[in-house]
């Protein structure tokens, strides 16, 4: 298999430069555009002779073959053109982002020991280094008069094209060497596969510290295809990467799998004639399913710096079956264990990379050259790069990327070498000892997390202070994609038997960080006074501390709606009853009261417990409109569960209520979409909500979104009368209301208590609604919140009188309650067999109708729901 694997020889031009292949672009098209960069356009022939005489300038300022040159230069055609240029004079350039922390740039400005520093009047000045600043804006003027000529240099494949900095594990970068013939061979490769032209157009959107870089600029130009580039907060906007994508036909784009995932969750959904590259960490399946099916092509890529950017591509065509393929040209890939055997059977091994990619070694690093680069076994006088990360060989041949290593990481495309995080937050004042994980508590979404250990002993959260004095220190030596995001104390870090740190030991971090209640503190604000004092009244408790949270108190529906009412009788100001969610202390609602009327806002989609890597769950409100009711739920669902509320449009008493079943739907469908593009959604509805989950589900499924689970929270699938004809409609309700009695005397003796309270309270509201309807003008209006909820209720109504149930192919998860209060025509499924074309699957809570999500029930209810999800997001369809 290896002999297959590793059958990678090709002639290739080792002796050309890489600027040469540009130059010869330039000839066979001169009058094509090279580069677009906002309203700029140059040809191949502008780009090339501006390069030449940029060049020519260099020369005259006494660059030579084999110095070292750096570049801070903002995303531009400048850039683009100094990068040719430097090329061209036989030095080798160090790409520095202007964006990066100043130290940094200024370590790697000393440590590659460049002699010049090319930058822009806007970062004159800025960077302390011994090089002599060449300011572009200058270097271009100064070059007019120059011969449009290719300098006279004598550039070889075997020179040095660039030095790239990588992160380092012992807290410092390390720069890393990569020759002429490399790239020229990884050019020609990727020429024929993936596969480029002259008509393509190639959005190039990576940093120039970054790698990929070098294919987003030299592939196009070194076989006559345009680029488009983007500027850095485009690059950075999913948005408007699209817009460019649409707007300028683009047919190739390189990203990271972070990017991708940015473009997909803000409305990428048609179909794009666009090929994918994504390299710079490992392709998901879910990822992988949502390119195939919007994109042309998309190929997975792989390799380390260290190779030359790209070693191992494969063109992906099954979602299930992600591989990182095989080795481009003149390269071969080993999967050695750890005596260096070499694992051709499949056994799981690290990758190890030889070939014409290898670079030089590490700038100013022979020990650790030395350990990384090594002695090919099996090709005698050759070395072979050990990457650190594990795969193994199906047999095919294919390659299987199965991870790291060691404990360097990749987020969001950048790989970090952890230990250069830990170096520098462990020379900050009070820490005793720092490990750094990267984390992904939230599929898709990886977090940097600091375990630190203080001197103090402290454990927990760290003070809001320390945190900022830590990130202001971090910030001026790493960049801000190597920042924490989240940092644990702890008294002690884990460790193994042999001594060594337990990572896999380290807890998951308190991602909530809510406020727990401790020693009673008084209000210190009239604000706090006003709240304490209402909770204290409503809630009928005595000295309610301003950490005290509402729900940990007993707080539930009916007491949130007296204490916001009470609130706007004493403010002015209506606040949603799911702002309780957010601000469920007395300290942080009374803060919220500080808030302008006009900031506060009144979205149908209520964040009730956000956080968590599980597949989210979004409940519809039931004829209450509002959803604090599902807290206690939440809560006993599993940790890592989030769980979102939707509450009706029209509460805060300004907007205009919906009363079209399709339209409140609609609504709906919008706030999750545009809260989470991607999916796969889980809905729900309690009693009047589920009729509306089922029209969401719907139209879900008509957008082609994955809708895993649509569950009815005792809700009965009552079908509009609407469209029947009148002596149908009498001949129904009639025979319905006899069996009602007949039944009656089953409930009675069930619950003769409940009954009678259930019925006495029917009764009473439909001789109120007769009472209305007779004699409207006696009837006290309501004001303030009851008002605008009525209104809604009664619209709400409206909307399921006039809603025509109709089958849906979906499966229905049927949560009912066991104890039955009124009769039902269907008592086993509610009535959803004829509309859930898949089925319907009954699960028994505790409770009836109006308890299901009341203590104790909510616990029992939260368990089976839970195990429904979680089934159902493993499902496939």
């Amino acid at each position: 298999m290896e002999a297959v694997l590793n059958n990678t020889a090709v002639d290739y031009p080792k002796n050309k430069p890489l600027h040469s292949l540009i130059a010869e672009s330039a000839a066979k098209y001169p009058d094509k555009i090279a580069l677009r960069f906002h309203h700029t356009a140059l040809t191949y022939t502008e780009l090339n002779n501006t390069a030449n005489r940029l060049a020519r300038e260099l020369l005259k300022k006494g660059v030579k073959t084999g110095d070292i040159i750096g570049l801070a230069l903002d995303r531009s055609p400048e850039m683009v053109i100094s990068l040719l240029a430097i090329l061209k004079t036989g030095a080798a350039y160090v790409p520095l982002d202007p964006e990066y922390p100043k130290d940094r740039i200024e370590f790697m400005l000393d440590d590659s020991a460049a002699t010049i520093l090319i930058t822009s009047t806007k970062y004159k000045g800025h960077f302390a280094s011994n090089t002599t600043e060449v300011l572009i804006e200058e270097a271009l003027s100064s070059s007019a008069d120059h011969s449009n000529d290719e300098p006279d240099t004598n550039v070889t494949g075997q020179d040095l094209a660039y030095v790239l900095y990588t992160s380092g594990s012992t807290g410092k970068p390390k720069g890393v060497q990569i020759a002429h013939h490399s790239l020229v061979n990884l050019m020609y490769s990727l020429q024929k596969a993936p596969g480029i032209t002259s008509a393509d157009k190639m959005l190039a959107v990576a940093t120039i510290s970054f790698d990929i870089a070098g294919v987003d600029l030299y592939l196009p130009l070194s076989a006559g295809a345009e680029i488009i580039l983007a500027d850095s907060i485009t690059a950075k906007d999913g948005r408007a990467l699209l817009d460019i994508i649409r707007g300028h036909n683009v047919t190739i784009l390189q990203a990271t799998p972070y990017t991708w995932r940015m473009m997909l969750e803000v409305g990428w959904d048609d179909y794009l004639p666009i090929t994918v590259f994504c390299g710079g960490e490992a392709m998901a399946k879910d990822l992988a399913e949502r390119l195939l099916s919007r994109a042309k092509v998309v190929w997975n890529m792989y390799g380390p710096t260290e190779t030359t950017i790209y070693s191992i591509i494969k063109k992906v065509t099954d979602a299930n079956d992600i591989t990182i393929g095989w080795p481009v040209d003149n390269t071969q890939v080993y999967i050695l264990d750890e005596e260096r055997n070499n694992l051709t059977d499949g056994g799981i091994g690290e990758i190890y990379i030889g070939g014409v990619g290898m670079a030089w070694g590490y700038l100013n690093r022979p020990d650790l050259t030395a350990e990384r680069f090594i002695d090919n076994p099996f090709a005698p006088g050759e070395k072979i790069y050990r990457t650190g990360d594990l795969a193994k060989l199906k047999p095919d041949g294919d390659i299987v990327y199965l991870g790291r290593i060691d404990h360097q990481v990749k987020v969001r495309g950048y790989r970090i070498e952890l230990g250069e995080i830990e170096h520098n937050l462990g020379k900050q004042p009070g820490i005793k000892q720092a490990v750094v994980i990267a984390r992904e508590d939230t599929p898709g979404i990886p977090r940097l997390v600091a375990y630190v250990v203080l001197e103090s002993g402290q454990t927990g959260i760290p003070d809001k202070s320390v945190l900022d004095n830590w990130d202001k220190a971090l910030l001026e030596v790493l960049p801000e994609y190597m920042m924490p995001d989240d940092y644990v104390l702890m008294d002690v870090i884990p460790s193994t038997p042999n001594g060594k740190i337990d990572r896999k030991a380290l807890p998951k971090p308190d991602y909530s960080h809510i406020n727990r209640s401790g020693e009673y503190v008084a209000p210190r604000t009239s604000n706090e006074k006003l709240v304490a004092d209402i909770w204290e009244e409503l809630m009928g408790l005595d000295k309610i501390s301003i950490f005290d949270n509402f729900f940990q108190l007993g707080g539930r529906s009916l007491v949130a709606v007296k204490i916001m009412a009470r609130l706007e009788q004493e403010t002015g100001k209506r606040l949603p009853l799911a702002t309780l969610f957010e601000y469920s202390t007395v300290e942080k609602l009374a803060a919220r009261l500080e808030i302008d009327a006009e900031a506060i806002t009144w979205e149908s989609l209520v964040p009730i417990k956000p956080k968590g890597s599980k597949m989210p769950l979004y409940i519809v409100h039931g004829a209450g409109l509002n959803v604090l009711l599902f807290n206690a739920l939440a809560m006993n669902m599993d940790e890592e569960q989030p769980v979102y509320g939707l509450q009706a449009k029209g509460l805060n008493g300004i907007d205009e209520p919906l009363d079209v079943m399709e339209e409140i739907a609609a609504n709906y469908v919008d706030e999750i979409i545009n809260h989470d593009p991607v999916g796969p959604y889980a809905v729900a509805g309690y009693s009047l909500g589920g009729l509306i989950a089922y029209e969401m589900a719907k139209q879900m499924l008509a957008l082609g979104k994955d809708v895993k689970m649509l569950a009815m929270f005792d809700t009965y699938a009552d079908q509009t009368q609407i469209y029947d004809p009148w002596l149908k409609r009498k001949l129904t309700n009639t025979w319905f209301f006899v069996k009602q009695l007949a039944y009656t005397p089953v409930l009675l003796v069930q619950d003769p208590k409940r009954t009678i309270e259930y019925k006495s309270r029917e009764i009473g509201r439909r001789i109120q609604k007769i009472y209305k309807n007779i004699f409207p003008d006696k009837v006290k209006k309501k004001e303030g919140f009851s008002a605008y909820t009525d209104d809604i209720h009664e619209r709400s109504l409206a909307a399921q009188r006039n809603y025509l149930l109709t089958p849906v192919n979906i499966v229905i998860e049927l949560f009912r309650a066991k104890k039955k209060t009124f009769y039902m025509d269907d008592f086993e499924f509610l009535g959803w067999r004829p509309f859930a074309l898949k089925g319907v699957n009954v699960h028994d809570i505790p409770g009836e109708h109006n308890t299901i999500f009341a203590p104790p029930n909510d616990k029992q209810f939260a368990k089976v729901l839970q195990e429904c999800l979680d089934k159902a997001a493993e499902s496939r369809d």
